[in-house]
């Protein structure tokens, strides 16, 4: 490779390297110039709104942020409330219906006094499905003692076996359904006595009061799983037409790395204008505006625009090197391209020069050709 392409590529590295070390130091100068700035209330600096509403819009941006992320994790903590809840409710459930079976078995069991009334419905579908069940179960036990028999037996006696296996849990799950039926009517229609008589059976009384602490609290939960859910429906329907917090954070992330950039710019040529490196700023705005940003300079700003002016030469003598060797380099590409035409010139000359010499050996050679005819047209 020509050493001269080597070393622009060189200094184009390093002007790179300086040009960033150039930006960092505008935009520090320029984020220092615009805070003084704003604290000073310069009035005088058109651009001064415009940093503020920068400004503004990265705050207005990160509240709605956080915001959002709030209401995330407020959603998060909604539905393992709601999932806590249910499950406890669905255990209160599960208890309450032990609860009903519980007190329909002890009333049907009782089925005298001051409950005969009430049971008297039941009666005769509990006494069916106990028999139902007893005589099922007695089946069943009967077939298993059964032993011998050939393979045919055996599988005839499994095949009994599971028949009555279903009859007898058919007939368990009803009677268990009545019991559940007996004592949640009861239940509903009972109040504890007031100074009355004592009950019967204290057991029963004992129930019904337990049973009535779980409808309550059955009655509590089912109220707060609605509070839950309606709070979050709330926080959804909030960001649904945004798509959901979560796109919601990710555009207003976005949009805060635009209005930063766009920052960083404004902040560019402020440090950049107050360092005087740049051609087009010089002088513009008039004495005032360069009276209020000289104002605003401090004195440790003195060893930034040192180092700033230290850069920005080192800059432009790379560019200028830059120029001179791509123009070394252009200068030779031309000298080739002349030296190749030149070239080519001569060659084709030479191959014009070769072909009149042809053209006149062939003309001579069409001259003889002529006095030849005319020497043989003479002998005729």
């Amino acid at each position: 490779m020509d050493d001269r392409k080597r070393r622009i590529g060189e200094l184009e590295h390093r002007k790179r390297e300086h040009i960033v070390q150039l930006d960092a130091l505008l935009v520090r100068l320029g984020e220092g110039i615009f805070g003084r700035m704003a604290d000073a209330n310069s009035s005088g600096i058109a651009e001064l709104a415009v940093y503020q509403g920068f400004q503004t819009d990265i705050a207005n941006s990160q509240a709605s942020i956080q915001a959002a992320e709030e209401q995330i994790l407020r959603s998060k903590e909604l539905d393992q409330n709601i999932d806590a809840t249910e499950r406890e409710q669905s255990d209160n459930a599960g208890e309450l219906a032990v609860a009903y079976s519980r007190l329909g078995k002890l009333l049907l069991a009782e089925n005298s006094g001051q409950y005969a009334a009430f049971c008297a419905p039941y009666c005769d579908e509990n006494e069916t499905l106990l028999t139902k069940v007893s005589s099922l179960g007695e089946r069943l036990d009967e077939l298993e003692k059964k032993e011998g028999g050939n393979v045919f037996t055996w599988i005839g006696k499994g095949a009994q076996s599971l028949v009555l296996r279903s009859f007898l849990t058919k007939a368990q799950e009803s009677l268990e359904q009545l019991r559940r039926n007996v004592g949640e009517c009861y239940s509903r229609d009972y109040k504890l006595a007031e100074g009355g008589a004592p009950a019967e059976n204290s057991g029963i009384d004992a129930l019904c009061a337990e049973i009535e602490g779980k409808r309550a609290l059955s009655g509590v939960l089912s109220s707060d799983i609605a509070v839950l859910k309606e709070e979050r429906r709330k926080i959804n329907n909030s960001f649904s037409a945004e798509g959901g917090p979560v796109k919601h954070i990710n555009t207003a992330r976005n949009h805060i790395v635009n209005v930063q950039n766009d920052l960083k710019a404004l902040y560019r040529r402020m440090g950049a204008e107050c360092a005087s490196i740049e051609q087009k700023d010089a002088g513009r705005g008039g004495a005032e505006r360069k009276q209020i940003l000289d104002s605003l300079l401090l004195p440790n700003d003195a060893e930034v625009l040192d180092n700033v002016s230290r850069i920005n030469k080192t800059i432009h003598d790379c560019e200028d090197e830059i120029k001179k060797l791509e123009a070394s380099l252009a200068i030779d590409d031309e000298k080739a391209k002349i030296e190749k035409f030149r070239k080519t010139i001569q060659e084709k000359r030479d191959k014009i020069a070769k072909a009149e010499q042809d053209i006149a050996e062939y003309e001579e050679g069409i001259r003889d050709s002529e006095a030849f005819i005319q020497k043989l047209q003479n002998q005729l």
